[in-house]
């Protein structure tokens, strides 16, 4: 006969942070609780502003943290074992607005689309009194949507009513706290009349809750470059010139002159140099040409040695950061995953090996009791055109059911069903996307571990909760078997790469991105990028909650063609595999779903 079981125990920190990942301050009191297990703990933060648990069971705790000038906040961990485990929870401030972490989406319906779209091609064709008339009509019929008053303001922007343009973007702020175009849009506006310290700050926060892209980071380093803190304009400027890519030649001038600025004349020059190489054809090869003449030709004094970027040469950089035209104010699609960084929490290792172990045993307890469930699947479909504008809505409900099954090697299989099958007819338009649900899942299944490179590139936060931000791409010499594509000549495997969102405190998918990891010329698929957002779905009154997609988002060019597709997930309905194996709240008795 074997020994008794030995029970694993296991020391719970919780680590209590800022929204942007730095150690907590102030004190803070943590609660923990486990009704299971009929736990009622609390502790206060200490050393790194940790709150420690000792001798815990493995098993789901609620966790609630206060501390004075913050709101309270609620989260869950998850305890899989081992001697240690530490989760993170952010605390934001009680003067952050309401909604700052709000992911709700805006309702589009066709009559506000038609007016949005008047007003945008108004302003392509430069009839601004024209434009004002169907925003204002817009904004009446949708006054909380903020992308309307973003807009708007762009509309003023054009015509250098800057006044005006302030006041519109916030009022998209005020509707939505966190709207990226809009704070970026303030930040460029504040370089434009001469206040960079204000246009920090807003770049920086929009930073911290979006990411930023090439152009967050170029108008960051301007404004740090405006403000003599050369050492963080330096960093926002390489990054720039790394996102941007073909976009990145002017951010690589830009660094050349903040070097100039610092003295370090050398690096200016091969800068500078790099720039007329990878940019003959652009304008950007001139601005470097002219600064190298400057470099070679006899030095006036050494006062003029911060000339480039502190005083004289400031004014024609500013066309460096004008407002952009109108034709690129909606893009079309969200920026490759690979074009766009978001922060991460500062000091902070990722251990990968043990993220995607505990993220691996997360997504098979959470499906693995049940066998199949249903929900109903609104789906949007739009064409887009050149300027970004997004045609009439073409839109479908079905009943969409998921069935699982385990396979004999321990690997989950889901196949989907809808009530119009594979008939494309049933479909808004003759393209049907399957594997939503599943994607998440075999992204963390061991079977599919081999198929992908995985990178954790730190700690991060999706919602307002903290996260594992991990990217991944498809290895080169397997054939995908994540995502394929099929159609009247054959099946075709997309080699995908993308970014995922994983709670460092539960390891449940909060938020995942895939782009191609190149176009696919046998399909004419130039572009294909997927965002899916997930979440706590719950059945039988709360007692049963399983972690599903709530909303999924495709950007596709294909056949030089640009689509835009939504899908919703709502009305769910659970099935378990048998009462054994079914979760219920503690000390009930099990029961059978229907």
């Amino acid at each position: 006969m074997g020994g008794p079981v030995v029970e694993t125990l296991v020391t719970l920190q919780v680590a209590v942070r800022e929204p942007g990942g730095t150690p907590l301050q102030a004190n803070a009191i943590v609660k923990l609780s486990n009704d299971f297990h009929r736990i009622r703990l609390t502790s206060s933060t200490m050393d790194a502003s940790t709150a420690s648990f000792p001798n815990l069971k493995v098993g789901d705790y609620d966790l609630e943290v206060q501390s004075p000038g913050y709101k309270t906040a609620s989260d869950h961990a998850s305890i899989f074992g081992g001697s240690t485990m530490t989760v993170y929870v952010y605390l934001h401030p009680e003067s952050e607005p309401v909604g700052a972490v709000a992911s709700g989406k805006t309702v589009m319906t066709p009559r506000l689309q038609a007016e949005i779209d008047k007003a945008s091609d108004k302003m392509r064709r430069k009839q601004f009194d024209a434009a004002n008339e169907h925003f204002q009509k817009a904004a009446k019929i949708a006054p909380a949507n903020p992308d309307i008053q973003y807009l708007w303001g762009m509309c003023e922007y054009s015509q250098n009513h800057l006044d005006l343009a302030r006041a519109k973007f916030d009022n998209a702020l005020s509707i939505s706290p966190t709207h990226e175009r809009s704070l970026v849009a303030i930040g460029e506006l504040d370089l434009r009349v001469g206040k960079p310290e204000e246009a920090s700050q807003a770049l920086e926060k929009a930073f911290q809750v979006n990411g930023a892209d090439w152009r967050t980071h170029f108008l960051l380093a301007y404004a740090y470059a405006r403000q003599r803190e050369y050492e963080k304009a330096q960093q926002h400027a390489e990054r720039a010139a790394e996102l941007g890519k073909t976009n990145g030649g002017n951010a690589r001038v830009l660094l050349g002159r903040i070097y100039l600025a610092e003295g370090k004349r050398d690096n200016a020059r091969k800068t500078f140099e790099r720039v007329t190489h990878d940019f003959p054809n652009q304008s950007v090869a001139t601005e470097a040409s002219a600064e190298l003449i400057k470099l070679d030709a006899p030095p006036v004094a050494s006062s003029q040695a911060l000339v480039p970027v502190a005083s004289a040469s400031a004014a024609p950089m500013a066309a460096e950061i004008a407002p952009a035209p109108p034709a690129s104010i909606r893009p079309w699609a969200p920026p490759d995953v690979d074009a766009k960084e978001y922060p991460v929490a500062p000091g902070i290792t990722c251990s990968l090996d043990s993220v995607l172990q505990r993220t691996q045993l997360r997504t098979r307890k959470q499906i693995g009791n049940f066998e199949k469930f249903m929900a109903t699947e609104h789906i949007e479909h739009q064409e887009v055109d050149a300027y970004g504008d997004q045609g009439p809505v073409r839109a479908k409900d079905f009943n969409y059911m998921v069935f699982i099954r385990e396979d004999k090697h321990g690997s989950f299989i889901l196949d989907e069903e809808r009530d119009g099958g594979e008939n494309l007819n049933e479909f808004p338009t003759s393209l049907a996307s399957r594997g939503l649900v599943g994607l998440g899942v075999f992204l963390f299944d061991p079977a599919y571990e081999n198929d992908v490179t995985y990178q954790c590139e730190g700690l991060g936060e999706w919602r307002g909760q903290a996260a594992w931000e991990i990217r991944f791409a498809q290895k080169r010499d397997v054939e995908s078997r994540l995502r394929t594509w099929r159609n009247n000549r054959g099946v075709f495997p997309v080699p995908l790469k993308g970014r995922v969102w994983v709670s460092s405190n539960t390891y449940d998918v909060l938020h995942l991105e895939t782009d191609l990891r190149e176009p696919i010329p046998g399909l004419e698929l130039d572009r294909d990028h997927l965002a899916i957002d997930y979440g706590p779905v719950n059945f039988d009154k709360g007692k049963v909650s399983l972690w599903l997609p709530w909303y999924a988002e495709m950007y596709m060019q294909l056949h030089n063609k640009r689509y835009h597709h939504r899908h919703t997930l709502t009305n769910y309905a659970l099935f378990s595999v048998d009462a054994d194996n079914k979760i219920n709240a503690p000390k009930e008795p099990q029961t059978n779903d229907p």
